[in-house]
């Protein structure tokens, strides 16, 4: 008897049973394929709704050792998109908070975060990343030079704010294999001594919007542009807005 034949037989036998031991019988026999289908149409609706209603994004920032204050009673990210009239329900600015990092006892919740930073940088989906200038080193190698996306103007606005590192100690740290040691380049919010100073971070303010809105527990407030960013002009809005 052919696989057909005993398919059909199985049917005769079923044609006057109850629809509940039709059920059964299906499901016992025929599970697989089901599971597969539905599995397909899961991933199909999904996909669907994720294209109808995922917004576009404006602008992406991750916040390390930074926590939402308690006392700010706004909403940032909302603020932000009002002050540029940036429609909410068809755009979005994501800032993500509560991300804890230690450069001396490196967890699995601190290995998981640069895990998270690292995707999203290479998926297109980060711009900038806000630390305490203790944590700012560990992540050079994703930071812009300032002087590649800043304007002369906006070079001029923020130079008193930023911090700089040496050519040489970042080309190190760019240069480093699995099989040397990975020793982080210093920062220095004067450039006047140093040999070929590179523009890497911005030193947030005490009082401004952003301070505000996040506290840090240590260091000052630093900000790096993350070099593989495609969004700089709502960043550099962006920028201007928490800065005041």
């Amino acid at each position: 008897m052919t696989a057909n034949e005993a398919h059909k037989a199985q049917w005769e036998k079923l044609k006057d049973k109850p629809l509940k031991d039709k059920l059964i019988h299906i499901l016992t026999y025929y599970w697989a394929p089901i599971l597969g289908v539905i599995c397909l149409i899961s991933i199909a609706v999904s996909w669907i709704g994720n294209a109808m209603f995922q917004k576009d994004l404006v602008l992406a920032g991750y916040i390390v050792n930074g926590t939402n204050n308690s006392s700010y009673t706004g909403n940032l990210p909302q603020e932000f998109m009002q002050h540029q009239q940036i429609d909410s329900s068809k755009y979005d600015v994501r800032l993500i908070t509560n991300a804890y990092y230690s450069n001396t006892d490196i967890s699995q919740g601190s290995i998981q975060i640069l895990e998270s930073i690292v995707v999203q940088i290479a998926a297109g989906d980060l711009d900038f990343i806000v630390t305490d200038s203790t944590t700012f080193p560990t992540l050079s190698a994703y930071y812009a030079d300032l002087r590649e996306v800043f304007t002369e103007e906006q070079l001029e606005k923020y130079r008193s704010r930023f911090v700089y590192v040496e050519k040489e100690e970042l080309d190190r740290l760019l240069d480093s294999t699995f099989d040397t040691a990975v020793i982080l380049p210093k920062y220095y919010e004067d450039a006047t001594n140093l040999k070929d100073p590179i523009p890497l971070g911005i030193r947030l303010p005490e009082s401004c919007r952003f301070t505000q809105a996040y506290q840090f527990n240590k260091g000052n407030v630093t900000l790096g542009i993350v070099e593989s960013t495609s969004r700089i002009e709502q960043l550099i809005a962006f920028l201007d807005f928490i800065t005041t």
